[in-house]
């Protein structure tokens, strides 16, 4: 039995080796493309002139060719793609964090009980 407890001590060390090199083993950067970074960019640009836009006809509804109704249509499609690839980024950005957290806790976890299973089955 101590045999075991041993083993997953050295299995719990593993895992926080493996959660410290997790980042750089799998980076976020593997999944996210340059063609989104750049679509991304120029979907942030193309919300900021079409609000701008819109503000402005707003105001001087007479003054723009197109009609409001029209300019915040085309504003939604934009902010609602734009909105998507930030989730994705996001997501994408935050997974190799998380999957080193989980590793390191569970690494924790097994470590904390081989420890106290060694030492339970010295002392009976």
């Amino acid at each position: 039995m101590k045999v075991a407890y041993t083993v997953m001590i050295a299995v719990g060390l593993c895992l926080m080796a493996a959660s410290l090199l997790w980042g750089t083993i799998f980076p976020a950067e593997r999944s996210w493309t340059e063609e989104k970074s750049q679509r991304m960019t120029e979907l942030g640009t193309q919300a900021h002139q079409l609000g701008g836009a819109r503000d402005s006809a707003r105001r001087r509804p007479n003054m723009h060719g197109r009609s409001v109704s029209e300019i915040d249509s085309e504003y939604q499609k934009v902010t609602a793609e734009l909105e998507q690839l930030r989730v994705e980024f996001e997501e994408q950005r935050d997974a190799p964090k998380r999957v080193s957290g989980v590793l390191r806790w569970l690494g924790i976890a097994i470590i904390v009980i081989g420890v106290v299973g060694n030492y339970a089955s010295r002392g009976g």
